[in-house]
């Protein structure tokens, strides 16, 4: 079963349209029914696995629809100064990023960052009264505020959310370490303030360390009780010391036999067990 992937305009979150029926390709602009109603989605591909969002399949965009949608982006930009003033005016501690109107017309949504929560009450009276409609206010975090506004990354390129990544994952410090890389957080901190998506993609590159001794243990090999001094996945290689001399040695000299069937286990579970080890040392130490 393959599903019909596509972009919202609002958020540029991927979600699959269920229900098509007719033929689409790449590129195609389809009026869709979400839980915002009726809006335009842009057509990404065909995928074999779903997406947590989706939405419903009425039809392809006619140029009716593309003309509506066009001017209901010049009416929520419109609807965005508006707003601003508006949250100025009542002192609110909120962000406005975006608004968006969908193509039905039947809500307007406006997206801000806060650090806090807010209390808008008065706020959507006051844009109810001026619009007529429906106020929606939804509270995003930076890493979505990114997804949608698409500003650069540190490689100079749109940040992988902005460009096909369906889903955020945790990040943490943990896979800095893992990664043979200087702990240095504000070297590997995104856009958003956060530590950047690509470190979770190197993530499966380096679950090897999982099967392999700490570095600083002992680990007997060729008769001889070395220190481990250094891994590196990328190279396939451990780094042992003994005494003054130190050897570089392949993966494949060290790892257990078969070892592939285990690393498989490791890469769908994220190494729990080393990771229940390492907590567990570290509540030892602490108590």
């Amino acid at each position: 079963m393959s599903y019909i992937k596509a972009r919202f305009q609002d958020s540029n979150k991927i979600l699959h349209v269920e229900g098509v029926w007719e033929e689409v390709s790449r590129g195609d602009f389809l009026v869709v029914q979400s839980e915002k109603g009726e809006e335009i989605v842009r057509v990404l591909g065909a995928s074999k696995e779903p997406s947590s969002l989706k939405a419903y399949f009425i039809r392809k965009a006619k140029q009716e629809d593309l003309k509506r949608f066009e001017e209901n982006e010049k009416k929520a930009q419109e609807a965005m100064e508006v707003c601003k003033k508006k949250i100025a005016e009542h002192g609110l501690d909120m962000k406005l990023i975006k608004t968006y109107i969908p193509l039905d017309r039947s809500k307007l949504f406006f997206y801000y960052i806060s650090e806090q929560r807010v209390d808008f009450r008065n706020l959507v009276k006051d844009l109810a009264k001026v619009f007529k409609k429906r106020i929606e206010m939804r509270q995003v975090g930076v890493r979505d505020a990114v997804q949608m506004m698409g500003w650069s990354g540190g490689c100079g390129e749109l940040p992988c959310c902005v460009r096909f990544q369906e889903e955020f994952h945790s990040v943490s410090l943990r896979d800095i370490e893992e990664q043979n890389l200087p702990l240095s957080p504000h070297k590997f901190t995104g856009p958003c303030g956060r530590l950047m998506c690509c470190l979770v993609f190197e993530r499966e590159n380096y679950m090897v360390k999982v099967l392999l001794p700490d570095v600083g243990s002992e680990l007997c090999f060729d008769g001889k009780v070395y220190k481990v001094a250094h891994i590196d996945p990328l190279r396939w290689s451990i780094t042992l010391t003994y005494e003054e001399s130190k050897v570089e040695v392949s993966l494949n000299n060290i790892l257990p036999y078969n070892y592939g069937r285990a690393l498989e286990h490791c890469k769908k579970c994220g190494g729990c067990c080393h990771k229940v080890m390492e907590h567990e040392t570290f509540v030892g130490v602490d108590q």
